[in-house]
């Protein structure tokens, strides 16, 4: 369990690294470019927009701490490994899909909302790259995160005797 634990963890410590990325695009979109010296501004243009920028600048954030909250909670459920693992790998993988949602998004007019052309725009390749994995991933976590939540809520062998306390 300390195995999966870590890994979820620094997977979840990743995914808000991710968000430093962003914000370094953020800054280019915001500028319109790099500024190599004071003054001087190397130009050019970044995709998407000002707000989806944002929106990658922060979003990922949240999914790295709930795939660390989820890591924390694992071993206090009492799962089986092999269920415990399968559900940590569930919160993962959404975790990261949701990431590359926020950043494909920036690429293509339809925002990654629908797999075709929807108020925004038109769709893209970058449309099915984000929506498909946060698609499929998502409805999985709706299924997992429950499932964790409750078996540490109801897990009458918790180790931790803060735990126990409450």
């Amino acid at each position: 369990m300390e195995t999966l634990q870590r890994k979820m963890a620094g997977h979840g410590i990743l995914m808000i690294f991710s968000t430093l990325i962003a914000g370094l695009v953020l800054w280019a979109k915001l500028l319109g470019g790099w500024e190599v010296r004071p003054g001087k501004i190397v130009k050019f243009d970044v995709p998407g927009t000002d707000e989806g920028w944002a929106r990658a600048h922060t979003g990922p954030a949240l999914n790295g701490m709930m795939v660390i909250a989820a890591a924390s909670v694992m071993p206090h459920t009492g799962l089986p490994t092999k269920t415990a693992k399968r559900l940590g790998w569930i919160v993962v993988a959404d975790g990261w899909a949701n990431v590359l949602f926020y950043f494909a998004s920036n690429f293509t007019e339809n925002r990654s909302l629908s797999f075709g052309p929807n108020k925004h725009g038109k769709q893209n390749i970058f449309s099915t790259i984000g929506l498909l994995p946060a698609y499929v991933f998502g409805v999985l976590v709706t299924v997992a995160m429950p499932i964790i939540g409750w078996k540490a809520l109801k897990n009458s062998t918790a180790t931790s005797k803060v735990l126990e306390q409450i």
